[in-house]
């Protein structure tokens, strides 16, 4: 294990949200309660890193409303640092509603978000670009669902990642596929453009396929390559089969982690990202950062919210021994 006091700092960045979660399942048009809480995939991956022990900050704009301070608050109280969201004169904090209905109780989502901060625009990034040139990070974190939001949120965006690999700093990006964002061809179009300066691509066996046709790793890993990928490796995250790492052809896969009863999906690859990425920084093996990210993914979707589940670090180790704490 990597001594605490010399934990790698992560940066991420995206636009952070508040969900309101209904009390029940069934059409929106029929639910009267909810509950709110904060969301956003960057946002719910910060979280994660930062229950897990690995110092985070995250860089947003969010409304000067109280939405807004509430999910700076959140922030806060998880332990990220939130000294580089700024409150923006110009838009309203982005929000979404889950909802769960037919036979099965999928989980739908609806965005109200166009005209948040980082969607117009305010949103400053010269803070984070000079945290960057810093040298205060030794690993970045960004997903694919920023650059969709807008065009000025992609220059943003694009100036991060940029700077990123001019500090030849690692940097993770998962694809993140949203069609109520974007359509298939602008995420392809996406992809190619930051493969060149991505260290590890992360994406669902369903992108994967949606993407490259195929979601066999080594496959994967092959066609991201002849797209201009020279990274490290590529991970697959599959659901219920697990996860899969492929490093130069070099497979490396761990099961999923067996749950009782899934409640709801939304944030458990968030949730895996997390903790893939705590395992490596935590000096891991690759096979026990990968069962650590399936453990954090298995535990998102056994609540409502995106990461209430997500586990401390001192429980994560635990299951990682296959033990458990004591109970009284």
């Amino acid at each position: 294990m990597v001594p605490a006091s010399t934990l790698t700092n992560v940066l991420t960045f995206g636009e952070p949200m508040v969900v309101c979660i209904p009390e029940t399942r069934g059409r929106l048009s029929g639910v009267d309660q909810y509950r709110m809480d904060c969301a956003g995939a960057e946002l719910n991956t910060a979280i994660g890193l930062a229950r897990l022990g690995i110092p985070v900050s995250f860089a947003a704009s969010v409304g000067d409303d109280p939405f807004g301070e509430r999910i700076r608050c959140a922030l806060r109280g998880a332990g990220v640092d939130a000294r580089l969201v700024e409150t923006a004169a110009e838009g309203a904090t982005g929000l979404y509603f889950k909802q769960w209905s037919g036979l099965r109780g999928d989980t739908q989502v609806f965005y109200y978000r166009k005209t948040s901060p980082m969607a117009l625009g305010a949103w400053r990034t010269d803070p984070v670009l000079a945290t960057l040139r810093s040298k205060q990070y030794g690993w970045v974190h960004a997903t694919g669902i920023t650059w969709m939001l807008g065009e000025p949120a992609r220059v943003h965006a694009e100036a991060l990642l940029k700077e990123a690999a001019a500090q030849q700093l690692p940097v993770s990006f998962d694809i993140n596929i949203r069609l109520k964002l974007a359509p298939l061809d602008a995420w392809r179009a996406l992809l190619i453009s930051v493969l060149p300066r991505v260290r590890w691509l992360l994406l669902g066996d369903t992108e994967a396929a949606l993407l490259f046709g195929t979601d066999d790793p080594a496959e994967v890993e092959q066609r991201a390559r002849a797209d201009g990928f020279s990274g490290l490796g590529v991970l697959v995250k599959q659901g219920e089969r697990g996860a899969t790492t492929s490093v130069a052809g070099e497979l490396t896969s761990v099961p999923a982690f067996p749950v009782d009863t899934v409640v709801d999906t939304v944030g458990a690859g968030d949730g895996f990202n997390a903790g893939w990425i705590a395992g490596m920084l935590h000096g891991l093996d690759p096979t026990a950062a990968l069962r650590l990210g399936a453990y954090v993914g298995a535990c998102a979707v056994t609540g409502s919210g995106d990461w209430r589940e997500y586990p401390d670090w001192h429980d994560a180790k635990l299951a990682l021994r296959g033990e458990s704490g004591v109970s009284r």
